[in-house]
């Protein structure tokens, strides 16, 4: 996906992050639909609700991180799989290594219930391999009751204060990395300029000194403990943290926010 920047004001009326189902050729398997996904994103009982009414049974495998389910569907071909939730820049590669089907619109009647945005997205528009699923943004989720001053900046953890040093985790996919850097500096989360890019590299190697860790998976539960005082976050996962323990909270800095989709 081409990430789009997006304002705090302008989230208050619209923040946006889809998921994005891709349609797989996979051979049969005891079960007759055999679907990839994050772990809390589909409800326990959905494929039970959804053997019932169909008469079609299915398997969910959990997938911790996209980098992990595009190497088993790279490794096999597409294989072994019906339908993968990954984001959208990885929805963009699957298709352009061949490995997705073309989605027969006939057979799914809810796309009719789609905002209009979630049809024009700049890496699959019209929806021909991909369905949006959940979308959202990308912060700081710290701990109110340790911080002495509440985030408001990017630069509050690319180059926080010593209170701060050791305390603070950055999300190890590449494309939210940047991301960060990139606001912080005022570029745009797609710019591609050689010199303003490496403005971008040595900001995010001076900022790696200062973390405790690179983290995709964990970093709400180290905030839980009090591991960790700041992290980069999805905001659905900030709220993992936030349903433990209230003095969590969750601000997209006032240079911006990237708009995922899964």
């Amino acid at each position: 996906m081409t990430a789009t920047s997006l304002r705090r004001r302008a989230l208050k009326t619209s923040s946006i992050a889809l998921g994005l189902a891709l349609a797989l050729s996979a051979p049969a398997t005891a079960a007759d639909l055999v679907i990839s996904n994050w772990d809390g994103y589909m409800a326990p009982d959905a494929m039970a609700a959804f053997k019932t009414a169909t008469g079609v049974s299915g398997e969910v495998v959990v997938h911790a991180t996209n980098e992990e389910i595009m190497g088993k569907l790279i490794a096999a071909g597409g294989k072994g799989y019906d339908v993968v939730f990954v984001s959208s820049p990885f929805a963009e590669v699957l298709n352009k290594l061949g490995l997705t089907e073309p989605i027969d619109h006939a057979k799914i009647p809810n796309l009719t219930n789609l905002y209009p945005e979630a049809t024009k997205l700049p890496h699959d528009a019209g929806n021909a391999f991909s369905v949006p699923y959940t979308w959202g943004t990308t912060g700081l989720c710290y701990r109110s009751d340790l911080m002495k001053v509440a985030p408001t900046s990017w630069s509050d953890l690319l180059a926080p204060s010593d209170e701060l040093k050791g305390k603070t985790t950055m999300l190890a996919t590449d494309r939210w990395l940047l991301a960060a850097g990139q606001l912080d500096k005022g570029y745009s989360v797609n710019e591609t300029d050689p010199a303003k890019m490496a403005e971008v590299k040595d900001l995010l190697i001076s900022a790696k000194k200062t973390l405790l860790a690179y983290d995709d998976t964990t970093f709400y539960s180290k905030l839980v403990s009090g591991e960790a005082l700041m992290v980069q976050a999805w905001d659905g996962w900030c709220n993992y943290g936030i349903a433990e323990k209230p003095e969590i909270k969750y601000v997209i800095p006032k240079e911006g926010s990237d708009l995922w989709v899964d």
